[in-house]
């Protein structure tokens, strides 16, 4: 029961009990008693209202979300965007506004962008607060009304009947075969059967808090009256809201890697954009040779101190991949939306690239591995066995005339049974019974139960349920209920269409039968008959004895098809899988057993309990969690343990789930994956992916559509990078030369002209390379360390020499354009231009493959990289002899000769670096061959 508000000046007029009060652990007297309200007239309206303002509504606390303007700053706090930012501000106060505007656009591009798909991260609490019933039926001062869900306080009594959901927590004061649907907090899957009795053990799971009904759970069949013990942030799903709202959202390894690289590439610029502003400024001094003071109010001093300082801005420019954020960006768009049509929806562009990188997939079993749909599929008819196929067929083929005993059994089935056929087709009811009905009318088409004259309800007390029907002119009674339970009153056995005495050693036989069955998963339920004579008035337990035993029925919630292949190709990708369920252990064990996820002789270490968890430290957790694979009857609070120990561990963790109890864990999840069809709101709001159709082996095609986008993006950053390289060598060389040889200043880059090669002629190939067909063997190799990064020491000396090559190739060529074709220096100038924007094109074709020669068929069938290539050559030619563009570029025609001159170093650039990757990997293979074969 929550304590009053903080905001409130008023409390109840009778004290409340304590907020660790174990309701589930008193009788119904008790309760009412510490609630200070009476069970058959309820609280007064006053009394009500009274408590209404002491304890607050009924709702569940919010987090306070960031507002929009936040959102959109938090885009900006990235080290290599800060960096950009004061390029912007330096190019402004040089007077280069073209440039400034041009960086200052892609910030803004980026950070709407990155906005636009965090903006809806911030509702997960939302949904859970509209998961409350709108309406109760509550009784006060003796009247039942409907009331405001959010208005019920600690001390109503509500009512409660099949299909209401339940709006707060509350201990039952009557149960009428009442059951409850708590699938979305407990994962049970199963409704449970509730009742009027307390639980000793104050500690008991909910899923064992068989006197207690929580809010955001549904009432599948039977009525009741609850006394309410806790509203709002008191309940269970409130607890669930305040450990989401606990938990923060983590960096992902894209954004970490990401972080790491803008850091490392940010500062690594400083230094070299330092470095050459000192040496222009101390060459500028020494010309001058003005003291310090001097200096300061020398005209020429200050002029060279601006061209120094542009020259600066111009290798930030250069070496900074402004467009690297936006490419990055909308490669994951791409990506997500590549996924979308495989039915995976995701919400976070970065959790596409976190999902191939999962090493520990944590799944919830209800929904997820199995249907969520109870289904018969074994029977013990009399003595004999048989399974019933998917396609409703039996195994083995004695048990198939249906006109003998099994065709009773499921007669009984039927006719004990309060689910009904659904108009639009189906059947409406509690889950087992429909399985039952289901069974009956697929196994016996056509067939109508005998006419049901009175019955004995379920209850929790004796296991079991009888009705009285009319059956060929006689009166009988069918009774189902749990195995152990109806073989002990059974007397005697229809075995092969005769009864005989069920004697110890038959009992003992189908006992053993039974715990065959629920060893492997299956629920079962048993039937017996009996012949009523004189039955007079409503008929009690007294007439469920003398029983005779017909047979039993095996229910199973069953695994999905694709279930076992998909966790196949996970154990084949490196990738262990855990079932987190709140199903009892033995159940779990089973069903994890027949998908493949526990081999039959796996250790009984590999399955843990929500009770032995408790009683486990944190550090004791990390050092189990790797090898264990089935974690059975756990709580919410379990789950984030869970995650946060494989956390520690060092796995990049994947968590699925459905419910509200899992939405704590999702959040925490490095990747929380949510179902669409059975999910609830707050799942698919805490969640980074959802599953549009509920698919394990959605999951699988996942994981491999995110390693292809780590691979793409690997090559997107390394190809910009490279490309960005040579622009610093040429920028660096340029500016060393002019230091030199004055007369061919004009020799440089123009800032314009880095940022015309960075995001319009780099942007498209960056941008085709980030959707590049996915390596046919990208899920046959473990996932990658996340630790490891992008820009590791053999990766920067490949941007190094492959940057190198471009630059020796661009200036190379551009020194002999004078003394071999008379070039002018604006011709140098643009054939410098030209070759870097060809040569870098032509590169892109490099990251193809790997290993192929990009002189292969195979460079050409990405075909988004081929239009790339042609759309920006095309704009490449208009820059350099369209008139408009000249004028904006600094440009000058190129002759014949002079073009000639640049394709001959842009292909020649091509050329070496494809020879030495073709060395490179030969050489990496064979030492590959040679450490397999020693």
């Amino acid at each position: 029961m929550p304590e009053p508000s903080a905001s409130s000046d008023r409390t109840p007029s009778t004290p409340a009990p304590e907020p660790a009060t174990a309701f589930h652990t008193l009788s119904v007297a008790a309760v009412a008693d510490a609630l200070k309200t009476e069970p058959e007239r309820g609280l007064s309206v006053d009394e009500a209202a009274r408590r209404l303002s002491a304890y607050g509504p009924n709702v569940l606390r919010e987090a306070k979300g960031n507002p929009p303007w936040k959102l959109f700053l938090r885009q900006f706090e990235d080290f290599m965007i800060w960096v950009l930012m004061g390029a912007a501000v330096l190019a402004g106060l040089q007077g280069e506004w073209i440039d400034t505007a041009a960086i200052v656009t892609i910030l803004v591009l980026n950070a709407v962008l990155g906005f636009a798909q965090e903006f809806r991260a911030e509702k997960a609490l939302s949904a859970l607060k509209e998961m409350a019933a709108p309406t109760a039926r509550v009784v006060r001062d003796g009247r039942e009304s409907s009331v405001p869900a959010s208005e019920l306080v600690p001390g109503d009594i509500v009512v409660l009947e099949a299909g209401d959901q339940i709006p707060a927590d509350g201990r039952l004061a009557e149960a009428h075969a009442l059951q409850v649907i708590e699938s979305a907090l407990t994962g049970e899957s199963e409704p449970v059967h509730k009742s009027t009795v307390p639980v000793a053990d104050p500690n008991a799971s909910l899923g064992d808090r068989v006197g207690m009904v929580f809010a955001s759970t549904a009432v599948a069949v039977g009525r009741g009256r609850v006394l309410i013990t806790s509203t709002g942030p008191a309940t269970e799903v409130g607890k669930i809201a305040d450990l989401l709202a606990d938990q923060e959202d983590e960096s992902t390894p894209l954004q970490r890697e990401l972080q790491r690289v803008g850091k490392r590439i940010a500062l690594i610029v400083l230094v070299i954009a330092a470095l050459i502003f000192a040496e222009q400024l101390a060459s500028v001094f020494a010309a001058t040779g003005d003291t310090l003071s001097e200096a300061i109010n020398d005209p020429v001093f200050r002029a060279g101190f601006t061209g120094a300082l542009l020259i600066a801005v111009s290798l930030a420019v250069a070496a900074i991949p402004e467009g690297l954020p936006a490419v990055v960006t909308i490669a994951l768009s791409l990506g997500v939306r590549r996924m979308a049509e495989h039915n995976a929806i995701v919400r976070r562009l970065t959790a596409v690239e976190t999902l191939g990188s999962t090493t520990f997939i944590c799944s919830d079993k209800t929904g997820t591995l199995t249907r969520n749909e109870m289904t018969v599929r074994r029977v013990i008819v009399g003595l004999d066995q048989a399974a019933i196929t998917a396609d409703w067929g039996i195994e083995p083929t004695e048990c198939a005339p249906l006109s003998g005993d099994l065709a009773m059994l499921l007669e009984m089935a039927a006719a004990n049974n309060d689910a009904r056929p659904a108009p639009e087709g189906g059947f409406i009811g509690d889950p087992t019974e429909t399985a039952l009905l289901e069974a009956a009318s697929r196994l016996t088409p056509g067939h109508l139960s005998p006419r049901r004259v009175s019955e004995v309800p379920f209850d929790s007390e004796r296991k079991r349920m009888t009705t009285i029907h009319v059956r060929e002119g006689e009166t009988v009674a069918f009774v189902k209920g749990g195995a152990d339970v109806v073989l002990a009153l059974c007397t005697h056995a229809r075995i092969r269409g005769e009864v005989v005495a069920l004697d110890e050693e038959g009992r003992t036989r189908l006992r053993a039968l039974n715990e065959e069955l629920a060893s492997s998963g299956y629920r079962t339920l048993a039937f017996a008959l009996r012949t009523v004579a004189g039955l007079t008035g409503e008929p009690d337990a007294s007439i469920e004895q003398d029983l005779t035993y017909v047979g039993i029925l095996g229910l199973v919630d069953p695994p999905r098809p694709e279930v076992t292949a998909a966790l196949a190709d996970c154990r084949h990708a490196g990738i262990k899988v855990a079932m987190v369920t709140g199903d009892h252990a033995l159940t779990a064990r089973a069903i994890a057993t027949q998908i493949g996820l526990l081999d039959e002789d796996a250790p009984e270490t590999a399955v843990i309990t929500g009770t032995e968890l408790a009683e486990m430290s944190d550090e004791e957790l990390v050092a189990r969690a790797e090898n264990v694979r089935v974690y059975a009857r756990v709580n919410p609070e379990d789950k984030i343990r869970i995650v946060s120990a494989l956390k520690a561990d060092g796995e990049i963790v994947a968590m699925t789930g459905d419910g509200v109890n899992d939405a704590p864990a999702l959040k925490r999840a490095d990747i929380g994956v949510a179902m669409g069809n059975i999910g609830t709101d707050v799942a698919r709001e805490a969640s980074d992916m959802v599953l549009a159709d509920d698919n394990f082996a959605t999951i699988v095609h996942a994981v491999g559509e995110g390693r292809t986008v780590f691979d793409n993006l690997q090559k997107v950053i390394l190809f910009l990078l490279s490309c960005n390289m040579s622009e610093v060598l040429v920028v660096f060389s340029t500016a060393i030369f002019v230091a030199f040889f004055p007369e061919h200043a004009l020799l440089a880059l123009l800032p314009l002209q880095l940022l015309w090669i960075n995001l319009v002629t780099d942007g498209p190939p960056a941008l085709a390379l980030g959707v590049d067909p996915a390596d046919p063997a990208v899920m046959d190799r473990v996932p990658r360390d996340s630790s490891e990064p992008i820009l590791s020491g053999s990766r920067m000396t490949e941007v190094l020499w492959q940057g190198a090559v471009m630059t020796i190739a661009a200036l190379g060529a551009t020194y002999l354009a004078g003394p071999l074709l008379g070039s002018t220096d604006g011709a140098e100038n643009t054939m410098l231009f030209t070759i870097l924007v060809l040569s870098q094109k032509l590169h892109a074709f490099n990251y193809r493959s790997a290993k192929g020669t990009v002189f292969s068929a195979e460079s050409f069938k990405n075909k988004w990289l081929n239009i790339a290539f042609v759309a920006t050559v095309a704009l490449q030619v208009s820059v350099v002899h369209w008139p408009p563009m000249q004028a904006l570029f600094k440009t000058t025609a190129l002759t014949s000769t002079e073009w000639a001159l640049v394709l001959a170093a842009a292909f020649a650039s091509l050329l070496l670096m494809d020879v030495v990757k073709i060395v490179t990997e030969r050489r990496r293979e064979a030492l590959h061959t040679k450490a397999a074969n020693s």
